[in-house]
């Protein structure tokens, strides 16, 4: 969080990623600094949820409605929730049971788990994410808006650290914030929790355009997870620095593409020169210049690394058992053992993960992997690998954990969403297979206080939930009522009944297509296995 003191109150930069968290942030200012001043307007650079999440402990949903207090936020209002809610709401079991590991939230915090969460300190799970929608969209670069009596310029950053993101100027006291296009670490091209891959090469090219309008000027540079940079000299050959390491991973790792490496080959071989990669604010801190590399060949050349034979594999746990007849198991363990007394941990999980995944409960093949996984872990600069190791060596000691899980779909976010997404995420929710020979349409009014109601028609039919604006013709039934409500409905369709008495919903005409929905509804559970099949 940033909180700017400008002439007329407060503008709050970011929120941190939870309510308590923003509540404890805006405490210990007003302590520190007996400064009673209003916040009157709000500004998220971008996407993420943890430069949101803690919006309602910093401002109220009454005033924001209301107008008093506006939210400045980059690319329209709808890609802005489209992009903020879908990535952590429709994709939000895989991505929070990946998080778990690359940011080794289930880790005990100590000397052996968890010390740092890379772009900021360690915390525990226990939050509540909160989310209201931008009210102020920036779409452009060079809009200008006046927040507390300060002008704040912005440069609009689209596709880089985040699908939407933008840049932050404030001329009368020379500060800027290019938002998460430059940190005291590498940042990641193609994030391991699980995002859309970025792309390097705007990370360089709006850097580079934010040198030319501010360069000359600019006297501290702030951001949302690192410390302020002094001085412009300091400034300009920071920006630079970042600028040159994104483009240097861009351009070096398409060289190699071209000259026919695959993603793996590439990541091993290429390593940033001298003057840019012996920088402290360009180490490995929070992303890894070897998932970066192979993260451009994912952005520019898609999934597939050019070897004929990774095309159509065999699936993880086939391709152990194959192996594991063929060389033996007290042969893989051998092996096994002996890369570890070796100090080989890399090859050592790899000929353990056979016998792993041949036979999940080969307790001491588990052990063994644990082992490797453990050292490997001590031994990495990027934070998020040694929270995958160690994670992973948990897991295979302990089997899977639920406590410290964290889980980024929100009753805040849910209920925030578009309408349009609200049938996304109840879609991949359905059972396909199940659903191949469902055919019924429901017809939904949703109401809002104050406003026009929307109609929309949703229909399961070949297996597939689609859904439009508008009510479609001869639907078996039709539900009234305000969103919330109507996404409960939605969402959990095995509770309909009692849903719909509590909250006044009106339903016309079959309500047992409300179980013919719940028949083929999936509740997912986001403590699946990562370390075994």
């Amino acid at each position: 969080m940033t909180i700017v003191d400008a002439p007329e109150g407060l503008v709050v930069i970011d929120t941190g990623f939870s309510v308590e968290l923003a509540e404890a942030a805006m405490a210990l200012f007003r302590k520190h600094t007996k400064n009673d001043k209003p916040v009157k307007a709000v500004i998220y650079t971008h996407t993420h949820y943890d430069h949101y999440g803690g919006v309602k402990g910093i401002v109220s949903e009454q005033d924001v409605a209301a107008g008093r207090i506006p939210i400045v936020a980059p690319g329209t209002v709808e890609s802005f929730n489209k992009y903020a809610i879908g990535e952590n709401v429709i994709t939000g079991s895989a991505m929070s049971r990946r998080m778990g590991y690359t940011f080794g939230t289930m880790l005990p915090h100590c000397d052996c788990g968890i010390v740092t969460g890379g772009l900021g300190a360690a915390h525990d799970a226990n939050f509540h994410f909160s989310y209201l929608p931008p009210t102020d969209p920036v779409t452009r670069t060079g809009e200008k808006r006046t927040l507390a009596g300060w002008e704040f310029e912005f440069l609009y950053a689209p596709d880089t650290e985040a699908p939407e993101e933008m840049h932050i100027w404030i001329p009368a006291i020379k500060a800027l914030t290019c938002a998460e296009n430059a940190n005291h670490t590498m940042h990641n091209i193609q994030t391991i929790r699980g995002a859309r891959t970025r792309d390097a090469r705007n990370f360089a090219r709006y850097l580079d355009e934010t040198l030319v309008r501010w360069g000359g000027q600019v006297q501290v540079h702030f951001g949302p997870h690192t410390w302020p940079v002094w001085g412009n000299e300091q400034v300009v050959r920071f920006l630079e620095d970042q600028r040159d390491m994104y483009k240097y991973i861009h351009d070096q790792a398409l060289r190699h593409a071209n000259q026919g490496l695959t993603p793996l080959e590439a990541a091993e071989v290429v390593e940033l020169p001298d003057g840019i990669g012996r920088k402290w604010y360009n180490r490995y801190y929070h992303g890894g210049l070897h998932h970066n590399v192979r993260a451009v060949f994912h952005k520019e050349l898609g999934f597939w690394d050019g070897d004929p034979a990774t095309i159509l594999p065999l699936l993880p746990a086939d391709h152990a058992k194959r192996h594991l007849d063929l060389i033996g198991r007290d042969t893989v363990l051998a092996e096994g053992r002996k890369a570890i007394a070796d100090g080989d941990y890399r090859w050592a999980v790899q000929i353990l993960h056979h016998a792993v995944f041949a036979d999940p409960a080969d307790t001491e093949a588990k052990e063994l992997q644990a082992d490797a996984y453990e050292q490997l872990g001590y031994q990495q600069e990027v934070p998020q690998y040694r929270g995958i190791f160690l994670t992973a060596a948990m897991e295979l000691r302990d089997g899977v954990h639920s406590e410290g899980q964290m889980n980024t779909d929100s009753l805040d976010t849910v209920l925030a969403m578009p309408i349009d997404l609200l049938f996304d995420y109840a879609a991949v929710h359905l059972d396909g297979p199940a659903a191949a020979d469902a055919d019924f349409r429901i017809d939904f009014t949703f109401t809002f206080t104050g406003a026009a109601e929307q109609p929309w028609t949703m229909w399961v039919r070949n297996g597939v939930l689609n859904a439009r604006p508008g009510h479609g013709p001869d639907p078996q039934l039709a539900l009234t009522g305000a969103k919330p409500a109507l996404a409960a409905v939605l969402l959990q369709p095995g509770k309909a009944a009692e849903l719909i008495a509590a909250h006044g919903v009106r339903a016309d005409g079959d309500p047992a297509v409300l179980d013919r929905l719940a028949a083929v509804t999936l509740a997912f559970d986001p403590h699946f296995p990562i370390s075994t099949p």
